[in-house]
C-alpha cells in the first residue's frame, strides 16, 4: 500500500523545488521485486502514471472540460504531442501520456508541464537496497491566485489518485499482464 513519505535527498526534484512550492511524496516498498528494480524508468513511470483506473480517467475527462473553458492545457491535447513510439527511446521533450519528460536517469525520471496558472513536476524515484522503494513526488509552482485556487480544489483528489496509481502501477499482477504483451 502506498504511504505518505518524504522526498529522497538524492532526488533531482530537490533542485527544482523552491521554499514556497507545494510538494507531496508517496512511496511503496519494492523489496524483492526484481522486475521493478531493473525496469527502465520510462517504463516504470508509464506503468504508474498511466495505470488504467476508470474513475481517474473519468475525473481527468471532467477536468479537461473545465480546464479548456478557462484556457488551461488539457491532458487530451498534451497527450497528442507524443514523440518516439518506443517508450525506451523517449527522451527530454517527449511525453509519457500527457506528461512531458524533463530528465531521465537510471533511478529517476522527472516529468511535468508548465501552464499560465502553475508549473508542476513529478518525480518517479527508485531507491535500491534493503529498503527498496518507489517514490512519486509532485511539486507545484503556483504563479497566481488561479494556481493557488486550482491546487486547493484538486489536492484531495490528487493525493488519492497518486496513491492509487502508485499501488496499481507497481502491482505484481499488473506487471505480469503488461509484460505478456
Amino acid at each position: 500500500m502506498a504511504m505518505t513519505d518524504k522526498l529522497p535527498e538524492e532526488s533531482l526534484l530537490n533542485t527544482y523545488k523552491a521554499a514556497d512550492d507545494y510538494l507531496d511524496t508517496f512511496s511503496i516498498p519494492i523489496r524483492g521485486r526484481e522486475d521493478l528494480l531493473t525496469a527502465d524508468m520510462r517504463v516504470l513511470a508509464e506503468r504508474i502514471l498511466m495505470a488504467e483506473i476508470g474513475w481517474v480517467t473519468a475525473l481527468l475527462s471532467f477536468r479537461d472540460k473545465l480546464a479548456g473553458l478557462v484556457g488551461m492545457k488539457t491532458t487530451k491535447a498534451l497527450a497528442q504531442e507524443q514523440g518516439a513510439d518506443n517508450i525506451i527511446c523517449k527522451g527530454e521533450g517527449d511525453r509519457i501520456g500527457f506528461f512531458k519528460i524533463y530528465s531521465v536517469s537510471e533511478d529517476e525520471i522527472i516529468l511535468g508541464e508548465n501552464d499560465w496558472h502553475q508549473d508542476f513536476r513529478v518525480s518517479v524515484f527508485r531507491k535500491r537496497g534493503g529498503a527498496a522503494r518507489i517514490y512519486v513526488s509532485t511539486c507545484c509552482k503556483r504563479h497566481n491566485l488561479a494556481g493557488h485556487a486550482y491546487l486547493a480544489l484538486i489536492l484531495p483528489l490528487h493525493k488519492m489518485i497518486v496513491k492509487t496509481q502508485l499501488a496499481r502501477g507497481t502491482a505484481l499482477q499488473h506487471w505480469a499482464t503488461q509484460n505478456a504483451r
